[in-house]
């Protein structure tokens, strides 16, 4: 790939980042990956995951991660997006409040990177100096907040 994950991965973990937002989840996909793998991925960083959630159905798991994100600002990656199927199925567990919460995904598809960005233009990812990318990620992460660094 072009660097995607490795940039991305760097400004996830970064203090500023880590500050920013109450819940951070990083879900790695795969093409053989299910939904129901993912809710939990995301709910095992949200809050507590239960044995009896384990057992839930995907709707009852979608519904408690949309419940656990609900209110509080959230930065979700999700990495290696390989369907626009998983991507429906997941973006309805993502509560829009309007407070600065972020969905970021990465791909190497563009029908898939064009299918999740409806509101908004993709970004092709070229080679980006380390400056380049803290300023992108910044921008696309802190939009309406000035960056304190």
């Amino acid at each position: 790939g072009g660097g995607k994950t490795p940039v991305s991965m760097k400004r996830y973990d970064s203090p500023l980042v880590m500050h920013h937002f109450d819940i951070r989840a990083w879900v790695t996909m795969s093409q053989q990956d299910e939904v129901r793998e993912m809710l939990l991925s995301i709910l095992g960083c949200a809050t507590y995951i239960s044995k009896e959630k384990y057992e839930k159905r995907d709707e009852e798991l979608r519904e408690q991660v949309y419940r656990s994100l609900k209110g509080k600002r959230y930065l979700i990656v999700l990495d290696d997006m390989w369907d626009t199927e998983a991507w429906d199925d997941l973006k309805r567990a993502f509560p829009d409040d309007k407070n600065g919460s972020r969905v970021m995904l990465t791909s190497r598809l563009t029908d898939v990177a064009d299918h999740a960005c409806q509101d908004t233009d993709p970004h092709n990812m070229r080679c980006l100096k380390e400056d380049e990318s803290w300023d992108l990620l910044s921008s696309k992460l802190l939009e309406d907040e000035p960056c304190p660094l």
